[in-house]
């Protein structure tokens, strides 16, 4: 508390200046703990998601398949869906320990998939990958044969917390990767 005290006392401008806006002595917020995470940013690291009890927001989607999410996993997917949902046209964007892998737009979401994971294929495996619309059989396909994270598409309908019949909502699934022969040895 004496941290935030002295940020908002020392810190902060003074009530009123130079704008003529007063800023409150201390601004603070609330979290709670929705989740303890498989790891944090490296394996050795613990983690936690927590959120602001508002149910809406990437810890709100639902989670339709795979291993619980990490907190890379969570990073990487804010950081994809922050690009994809950027964009009016179908979009998808490609996203792996922060950097992007790829992003772009198409006629559709399966052509802007094939254009976003054509410019880094091999940074592509293993990233996660955001699309502002539903994801159709065809991306489906796509994706399936191309080891990924997470898929967290833009979901019409009733599903997920919060969302009416009409609403649009985020939704999160993980894509399993096809197994893989042991290589020889």
């Amino acid at each position: 508390m004496a941290v935030a005290s002295w940020f908002a006392t020392e810190y902060a401008p003074a009530d009123g200046a130079d704008s003529g806006t007063v800023f409150p002595a201390f601004l603070g917020a609330t979290w709670e703990r929705e989740n303890v995470l498989r790891y944090g940013e490296n394996p050795h690291q613990a983690a936690a998601l927590y959120t602001d009890g508002s149910g809406t927001g990437i810890a709100a989607a639902e989670q339709l398949h795979g291993k619980e999410m990490s907190y890379n996993n969570y990073a990487d997917t804010d950081a994809a869906i922050r690009a994809a949902y950027d964009q009016a046209e179908p979009c998808v964007a490609i996203i792996k320990h922060a950097n992007p892998c790829g992003i772009a737009v198409g006629a559709d979401a399966a052509e802007a998939h094939r254009k976003a994971h054509a410019c880094d294929p091999v940074s592509a495996y293993g990233g996660v990958i955001a699309v502002n619309r539903p994801v159709t059989v065809e991306l489906a396909e796509q994706i399936a044969p191309i080891f990924t994270e997470v898929v967290f598409p833009r979901v019409r309908g009733g599903r997920g917390r919060g969302a009416g019949p009409e609403e649009e909502h985020p939704g999160a699934a993980r894509v399993p990767s096809p197994r893989r022969s042991s290589p020889a040895r």
